[in-house]
Order: structure tokens, then sequence, then C-alpha cells
């Protein structure tokens, strides 16, 4: 039985994050508090400063506090991994926002204010990162349309492999399950440019596509002995189809062939390598 794992949330950016905006309020308001009592003397201009720096400490603080102990639960409240990664990152950001219009309605900015800057800040930042935002937007598409899920074994453009991750900006595919370390980082605007093949998550269609030099003798036996051979190799006896093709009048050997994922390499070699024995006659092979 196959088992997916699943990246959990990982929180050691909230404590560090709460440590440090700590750490950070505590010298500020003793350096505020050591003014006060005429030990040490700040200016005015600092003063006014330390107490606005002190205001975004402790709001983000509060954020940070607040993310550390809910955003897993409303992580662990989704089922599905791709809801999971939208409300928790849906989540986070409503806080955040939040605490931006609280800091600045502290500091004297009015709602209308706040509204207008909004508005103009959100245009310009429009203008400035639009193919950012053009990621952004298709990470959202692909979380909730899902067109795949992480798991599933899918081919998008030249690049294939199984999804581990949908992240805001990038997709990482796995091609090679044995080596964790390798995989595939995918933009996510190619997924709505071009079109997606989803096989699944147990399953791969595998398709080798030779060139010949001309038709084979007793073709039709030739091609069921074939046949045979590669339904010895796989572990899937689902579908094998072996075929010869002319596209741009040239001939070609086709075989396509269900795989699990995690034999795909290993099978394909031995597959090709069953095809050259069967056709080394007619296979063409361009010289160096």
């Amino acid at each position: 039985m196959m088992v997916i794992r699943i990246k959990e949330l990982k929180l050691g950016f909230f404590n560090k994050s709460i440590l440090i905006t700590l750490l950070l309020f505590i010298f500020l308001r003793g350096a505020l508090y050591l003014n006060d009592k005429n030990i040490v003397i700040l200016p005015e201009i600092n003063i006014a400063k330390f107490n606005i720096i002190s205001l975004m400490l402790v709001t983000f603080f509060i954020i940070n506090l607040t993310l550390r102990f809910t955003i897993k639960r409303v992580y662990n409240y989704f089922e599905e991994p791709e809801e999971k990664i939208f409300f928790s990152k849906l989540y986070s950001w409503s806080f955040y926002l939040t605490g931006v219009i609280f800091i600045l309605y502290n500091l004297g900015v009015s709602l209308n204010n706040i509204t207008l800057l909004i508005g103009l800040f959100a245009t310009g930042l429009a203008f400035a990162v639009r193919d950012v935002l053009f990621l952004f937007f298709s990470w959202i598409i692909l979380l909730r349309k899902k067109p795949f899920r992480i798991g599933d074994y899918i081919k998008v453009g030249e690049d294939e492999g199984r999804v581990q991750h949908i992240g805001t900006f990038f997709v990482l595919l796995d091609q090679t399950p044995e080596i964790p370390e390798d995989y595939i980082r995918v933009p996510n605007k190619l997924f709505l440019e071009k079109s997606i093949k989803n096989f699944g998550r147990n399953t791969v269609h595998e398709k080798i596509r030779l060139q010949l030099l001309e038709f084979p003798d007793k073709k039709n036996e030739i091609i069921a002995s074939l046949k045979e051979e590669i339904l010895k190799k796989i572990s899937k006896k689902d579908y094998v189809l072996v075929l010869i093709d002319l596209k741009e009048e040239k001939l070609y050997l086709v075989v396509e062939y269900l795989v699990n994922f995690e034999e795909k390499l290993h099978t394909r070699s031995e597959v090709i390598h069953v095809v050259c024995e069967k056709f080394k006659n007619y296979i063409y092979l361009p010289k160096e």
C-alpha cells in the first residue's frame, strides 16, 4: 500500500518571530523606561520613533503568538491537503492585514485614508509585480479548481512527476522517489498556459517512440512476440499497445503500457532493451 507523505505545517518560523519580537520590544520599552526615570536621556525624535516601533512590535507579537497556537488547528480542520494549504495561508494573512490596519489607525490615520492608502498600494503593486501576482492567482486557481492533487502523477509541457507540494509560486514535481532531494520546480503560471495530463496516484501511462528504417519482415509475428515479452516485464498488465505509426513520412514503432510510478524508470529501461532486441535490424540510430 502506497503511503503519501504530506508536509506538515512548519511552525519554527513563528517561534523565532515571537522570540525576536519579544526581545526587541523589551529592549525598546527598557530604553523608554530609563528615559522616564532620567537615567538615560533620549532625543524627542527617538522617543517618538521608539513608541511607534513598540506599537508595531507588540501588535506583531500578539499576531505571531495567536497564530502559533491556532493555525495548526485551522490546518488540521480540513481533510484535503490543498484546502489545508489555502485556508491556513488565508487565515494567517488576514491576521497580518488586520495588524497593519490597527497600527495605521493608532498612528492617527483615519479609516477613509487607510482605505485610500490600501487602494493606491494595491494599484501600484499590481503594475510593479504583475508576474508575481499572476503566479499568486495561478496558485489560488490550482488549489480551488484542483486540476490535480498532491500525490498525483502529472505531466505539463515537458515536465512530469509526482506532485509533492503546491506552493505559492511553484509546484514541486518528483520524478525519482528513490532520491528525495531530486525534484522539479514548475512555475504556477505554466499550468494555466499548457495542458495538464493527470495520470492519477498509482499508475503512470508510459509511451516509447522509436524511428524505424523500414517495415520489418513478418511484422505481425514480431509485434506479437514483443508484446508478450513486454507483458513479462511490467507489473500492470491491463494495457499494452504495440503498433507501427507513420508521421511526417517517417515510420515509428510506438509502445504504450501502464506501470507503477515507483517502477517507471526501471521498467522503461527493460522495455527499451526488449524492443531493441526484437527490432535491432530495423531501428534507426542517428550517426554521431
